[in-house]
């Protein structure tokens, strides 16, 4: 007889729909991952601001209730990492969650199996940088002292900007190669998006939020330069440096 392993990590379930949350919460419970259910906006920010959760099911249909807002919100620095949950596939539909800071999206109907792996990358993608050794390797690029295993950076005017583990796959990819252009399907290899059914315009989406966030006009970009038809280049040189956490 063999006893079932304690569940490692809690996942919070946002959906309207009682059998669906049940089922979800039943499933990640017998794969060793604890769960618990919101079934609108109130719930979910009362749980959210009880407990710890290291990832969040997002559906975007939640009755009276839009999920964009709680999106917003869990897109903001020290939230969970969320994964939406919709019946709209549709890539500009896909492209607009992944614009809100999502860090996968799901189009329904889904597999449970391949939904439990995703939702287990996310939690692996967000953990490793707390796994990091103490000391560890920073760039300093255009003004800013970039820290990848902290997910922030610090520019030299005070700013600080922080990422999420897709951005900081692309900024890590630009960061290696400087001065040198990075094909789409690069970079999207190395955000670990790479499972056939993430398209190459995630790249672009990731990239946009990049500038948004390290460039000094994201109209005008000066950093990551898009380069038409192929990617992008890190157009600034790029010196590293270990420092103790």
């Amino acid at each position: 007889m063999t006893t079932a392993l304690p569940p490692s990590h809690l996942v919070l379930v946002v959906d309207d729909d009682p059998i669906a949350a049940r089922a979800l919460v039943h499933y990640f419970r017998r794969h060793h991952l604890d769960a618990q259910s919101a079934a609108d906006l109130a719930s979910a920010r009362a749980l959210l601001q009880r407990l710890t959760f290291d990832a969040v099911l997002l559906d975007l249909n939640l009755g009276r209730d839009d999920g964009l807002d709680l999106a917003r919100e869990l897109a903001t620095a020290g939230s969970p990492p969320f994964l939406i949950t919709s019946a709209r596939g549709s890539e500009v539909d896909r492209v607009v969650g992944l614009e809100l800071g999502a860090h996968d999206y799901v189009v329904k109907p889904f597999s449970m199996r391949e939904l439990l792996a995703r939702v287990h990358g996310v939690i692996r993608r967000n953990l490793e940088p707390r796994r990091r050794l103490p000391r560890r390797r920073v760039a300093r690029c255009g003004g800013w002292t970039v820290d990848l295993s902290a997910l922030q950076a610090r520019h030299e005017d005070g700013r600080v900007a922080t990422f999420t583990p897709g951005e900081v796959g692309v900024l890590r990819a630009l960061l290696a190669h400087p001065h040198r252009v990075m094909l789409r399907h690069e970079l999207l290899a190395m955000t670990r998006h790479d499972d056939g059914t993430v398209f190459a315009r995630t790249v672009d989406v990731l990239v946009t939020r990049l500038r948004k966030k390290i460039e000094d006009d994201p109209r005008r970009p000066r950093l990551i330069r898009t380069v038409r038809g192929e990617g992008y280049q890190l157009d600034a040189d790029v010196t590293w440096q270990v420092t103790e956490s």
